[in-house]
């Protein structure tokens, strides 16, 4: 009931701030949010473990900001997942609150609780800018999407077409690292962030032309610091790196992403925790999907995308001193449309083969709604 209680009074604050925002709009004041809706139904399970549908509507997020003027602003979403917390399940969160001070449009400063700037779905995660009912799996387990953290940085765009973010954030928390699910575990998520352990970030893009957009993001955490622990998990750190492209021209979309990340000292972490962690991480994956109603010639605002999607990711790519688990190597499918009937509504329906070098073998079925604004 506290949970539940917990919830009510959230929802309510966020509408008084809607409406205080909606009369304020002439000073500045801004409101909006996302939310989807899923449905996913586990169509074949090579192992039978197979149960009847599930629907779950996966997020509900406000967003609340405030221009001060025109180069000092405020940017928040409370987010909530699953429709309501009890007993562990769902949850309620600040995804971001921070303060942007836009000296120019190639330097600015943010402070706050921020999105970590690394892959393609982590920063701009809204369900109409995307394929798919489910975020890509690459971006869920090897970059921890949704990943935010307490910080501080800039951020800038040249007029050459190049933008970069660097920020110093709390690191993460090396108890939460598994071998099954790499670092998602070890996000702190702004909550009493522990500074035991610092973290850099940095992002470039560049947009080559109106078709183009090829960029870099890099993350290095400490994990040895913990106090707890002495100097047991000395010299351990995690640094991950990766690369995306994203191509578009007259209807066709094409997405690419590669991550790789390695532990130093892994094997020193996993006498602590004994977690089996991995030496190294990997993912990628490669989109395609083009607007089918670009083949009328009908002048029309509507999209009817369809897409194909291939992942690649490993959790355990190189171990130290444990078993490395042939599950935890995974080939995954996705196929799909997506209909827009607007540019910020969208319907989406999709089927998965999931996939591991071990025994998993599963087909999903899912459709989804999801909107912005």
């Amino acid at each position: 009931m506290g949970c539940l209680k917990k919830v009510s009074f959230l929802l309510l604050l966020s509408f008084f701030i809607s409406q205080h925002a909606n009369a304020q709009q002439g000073q500045g004041a801004t409101i909006g949010g996302y939310g989807e809706l899923h449905y996913n139904d586990v169509t074949y399970n090579a192992n039978g473990d197979q149960g009847p549908g599930e629907f779950d509507f996966h997020r509900f997020i406000l967003y609340a900001g405030y221009d001060f003027n025109d180069w000092i602003a405020f940017r928040s979403e409370l987010e909530i997942e699953h429709t309501f917390v009890n007993d562990g399940q769902g949850e309620v969160a600040l995804e971001q609150a921070y303060v942007d001070l836009r000296y120019k449009p190639e330097l600015g400063v943010r402070a706050g609780i921020m999105l970590v700037p690394v892959g393609i779905v982590n920063p701009i995660h809204e369900p109409p800018t995307f394929n798919g009912v489910e975020r890509p799996n690459v971006e869920k387990y090897i970059i921890p999407s949704t990943w935010r953290e307490s910080g501080i940085g800039i951020y800038g765009r040249t007029r050459s077409g190049l933008s970069y973010e660097a920020y110093l954030m709390a690191g993460l928390d090396a108890s939460g690292i598994t071998g099954d699910e790499g670092i998602r575990g070890a996000r702190q998520k702004a909550y009493e962030s522990s500074t035991d352990n610092w973290a850099l970030t940095g992002r470039l893009d560049y947009r080559a032309n109106l078709n183009l957009t090829v960029g870099a993001s890099y993350f290095y955490s400490d994990l040895s610091t913990d106090s707890q622990f002495g100097n047991a998990m000395e010299g351990a750190r995690i640094n991950m790196i990766e690369g995306h492209a994203i191509y578009t021209n007259s209807g066709f979309e094409a997405r690419l992403l590669a991550v790789y990340s390695g532990i130093s000292n892994a094997e020193d972490v996993n006498n602590v925790f004994g977690n089996d962690i991995g030496e190294s991480q990997y993912g990628g994956y490669l989109e395609a999907g083009y607007d089918l109603l670009r083949l009328s010639d009908a002048d029309t605002e509507q999209q009817l995308i369809l897409f194909a999607r291939g992942e690649v990711y490993d959790t355990q790519l190189s171990t130290a001193n444990i078993i490395d688990n042939a599950e935890n190597e995974r080939h995954e499918y996705t196929f799909g449309f997506t209909y827009k009937p607007a540019p910020r509504v969208a319907f989406k329906a999709d089927y998965q083969l999931l996939q591991s070098a071990g025994i998993k073998d599963i087909q999903q079925l899912n459709f989804g709604v999801g909107y912005n604004f």
